[in-house]
């Protein structure tokens, strides 16, 4: 087929799909229905291509042709054993067979657990707990007016958020008191920094999601332009 003939299929076919998309804005009806099982269609299509070429080839069946090949057969078993884990998992659709994908699930939720403490550990926790206690670091890069103002503001707000879940109801103790009225007003604090966080976060969203569809309208006013021969 010629090119120009494909360009303007897939021209067609992505304005058609962009228009099924949304006519959800008048409610779910049958051709956004189908627009999205397309897309599910063919993202778990290409995804299955993009598995299979970088990491099942590669990484397991090349090797394992490879080690059969050259009697490695240490290599042969670090193989199987992955490759026996993923087809154990096929036997999850099917209720007499079942549990023995129960094996494979329960290795990657606990190494997914491990790598998730781990991450939010090394990755979240402990930087955020250093950066919210620098304070001579906003002071170096803000001046020394603005930048103490900053990490008093970040250390204040960060404690504050971690009193506001703090649940303690006892009041046993001569500074029962006081404690709970600390606890109550830093959390209160607290309680206004998570509303503004959510409140950036979903502007950011919306920005994102706005400049999305100012796109998609753009890309329509081409298409049809384009088809018209404008």
């Amino acid at each position: 087929m010629d090119t120009s003939l494909l360009e303007l299929t897939g021209t067609l076919v992505a304005a058609v799909l962009t228009l099924f998309v949304l006519t959800y804005l008048v409610g779910d009806n049958l051709l956004y229905r189908l627009a999205e099982h397309i897309f599910v269609g063919v993202s778990v299509g290409y995804a299955f291509v993009v598995v299979f070429h970088t990491v099942l080839a590669p990484k397991l069946f090349n090797p394992l042709v490879d080690a059969l090949t050259e009697g490695d057969w240490e290599q042969v078993l670090l193989r199987c054993i992955p490759l026996l884990l993923g087809l154990l998992l096929l036997t999850k659709p099917f209720k007499s067979t079942s549990w023995l994908g129960n094996l494979s699930i329960a290795f990657l939720l606990g190494v997914g657990a491990a790598l998730a403490i781990q991450g939010a550990l090394l990755g979240t926790l402990l930087p955020q707990v250093d950066a919210t206690a620098n304070v001579p670091h906003y002071v170096a890069r803000y001046g020394p007016g603005l930048g103490l103002f900053s990490g008093l503001v970040a250390l204040v707000g960060t404690i504050g958020v971690l009193l506001f879940f703090y649940f303690r109801s006892g009041r046993d103790g001569r500074l029962a008191g006081l404690r709970e009225g600390l606890v109550r007003t830093w959390g209160g604090l607290g309680r206004w920094y998570i509303l503004i966080a959510f409140g950036a976060i979903l502007a950011t969203t919306f920005m994102s999601r706005l400049s999305f569809l100012i796109g998609r309208i753009q890309f329509l006013l081409d298409s049809v332009r384009g088809l018209l021969g404008g």
